[in-house]
């Protein structure tokens, strides 16, 4: 799957980055971890925490796949806001999700503390505004929901309010506040370097995974090069790809694009470097960098790749910019220097998939599919390092890919209905 077209912002910033061998003979470890991005790093990082050696194995480079198209934006809030959540999943697990999110945020947070590298980690808050005057009702509904269970959330309506406040200019916009940003390549190699320089860790680049094998005690997963590596547990952190070798029913692959502008000359009209979004699906999302670039991204398609995605990349791209001028009429004129199109997943019920992989025992999942896929990633992390370590809790099993069981049903179903007609 080719996951990106068009020139990303992060990989030419960093332009000197560690290298790692190729896997050339039989190794052993307590976990391997199969993708060297930033799901499989945070995941690789909370298993060594827990005393776990660790091996990493990436078939391309670390961190060139799904990550080095990642915005950045770290946020605890979902595609599917608290109070849908709540109608679709019910008040006490919705809660619960959005708590780890928060908890997740918070996480990497400390995580970077450790980090000798500094990878443009920034504390932000974050404004959601109304795309249209008929969506402030949704947005009140969401400001109630989320201060009624302990999340610091601030209503602003009233165009002049607004503009005055933030520079926007739509109607009302939901001010939550615990959320960041950061720069995602970075903070994955910096994540993986330390885990080397620890001795946590062994990272293996170009070697593919092509067979996963286990018995009671051990699985065993075998590279594009006929080498083998033994373990106690394995964590499939592949991103969407996965979503093409096994495709899971309640998922869904897409793709967004993605503008860097070139950096203005103060962002002096930017609402105090917080993040931007919207109501409206799909959704325009805006950051800022330190070097004080843009970074706009939206417009999502259907498709995850092909000639449809790559051919619209420039039209989309010229559409961001003219959008945040629209959104923030007083940032000034904006000149793109980095247009791409990413590959994105999401689920049916807005949950990241998490937990024991379908036909095994000894491995597990770890996909941070949605919106808020880096925040995902560091609550599946955490998942399976408590599993490992024999803290697992019962509603770890809420995010497993056996929920989808359902789901697969009822498309086989679908499926024969429309091929042999309704019976009856």
């Amino acid at each position: 799957m080719d996951l990106h077209t068009g020139r990303t912002l992060w990989s030419e910033s960093d332009i000197s980055p560690m290298s790692y061998p190729r896997l050339d003979g039989d190794v052993q470890s307590d976990v391997v971890v199969v993708g060297g991005g930033i799901g499989g790093a945070i995941a690789a990082w909370e298993i060594a925490e827990r005393g776990f050696q660790v091996v990493v194995l990436e078939r391309h480079r670390v961190g060139m796949g799904s990550t080095r198209g990642n915005t950045g934006l770290l946020q605890y809030a979902n595609d599917m806001p608290l109070a849908e959540m709540i109608r679709v999943h019910g008040r006490a697990r919705a809660v619960a999700f959005y708590r780890r999110c928060r908890e997740g945020v918070g996480r990497i947070r400390e995580i970077v503390k450790q980090l000798p590298e500094d990878v443009e980690f920034a504390d932000r808050m974050s404004v959601c505004y109304a795309s249209v005057p008929a969506d402030i009702p949704r947005l009140k509904d969401e400001a109630r929901a989320l201060a009624q269970h302990g999340f610091a959330a601030d209503l602003v309506v009233g165009r002049d309010e607004l503009r005055r406040a933030f520079g926007i200019d739509r109607e009302a916009a939901l001010v939550t506040y615990g959320d960041a940003e950061v720069n995602p390549l970075k903070f994955t190699r910096a994540l993986l370097a330390e885990l080397v320089r620890r001795g946590a860790a062994r990272v293996f680049e170009r070697t593919a995974v092509v067979r996963t094998e286990e018995n009671d005690a051990h699985v065993a997963v075998e590279t594009d090069a006929g080498f083998r590596v033994r373990a106690r547990a394995a964590v499939i952190a592949t991103g969407y790809v996965f979503q093409n070798t096994r495709p899971l029913a309640g998922a869904r692959l897409g793709c967004t694009y993605a503008i860097a502008t070139e950096p203005l000359s103060d962002l002096a009209a930017w609402p105090e470097g917080a993040l931007i979004w919207e109501t409206a699906r799909p959704y325009l999302y805006m950051r800022t960098t330190r070097d004080r670039r843009l970074v706009v991204g939206g417009l999502d398609l259907p498709v995850p790749d092909g000639p449809r995605r790559d051919g619209d990349l420039n039209v989309r791209a010229e559409q961001l910019a003219r959008l945040t001028q629209q959104v923030l009429p007083d940032i000034g004129p904006v000149s793109i220097a980095y247009r791409w199109a990413s590959t994105f997943g999401s689920t049916s019920d807005g949950w990241p998939v998490v937990g024991e992989h379908p036909g095994f025992r000894r491995v597990f999942c770890s996909l941070g599919y949605g919106g808020n896929g880096t925040v995902c990633y560091a609550v599946a992390a955490d998942i399976i390092a408590r599993r490992m370590a024999g803290e697992a809790r019962p509603e770890d099993d809420l995010l497993g890919p056996d929920r989808f069981a359902l789901w697969r049903r009822a498309a086989k179903r679908l499926s024969a209905v429309m091929t042999h007609g309704a019976p009856g």
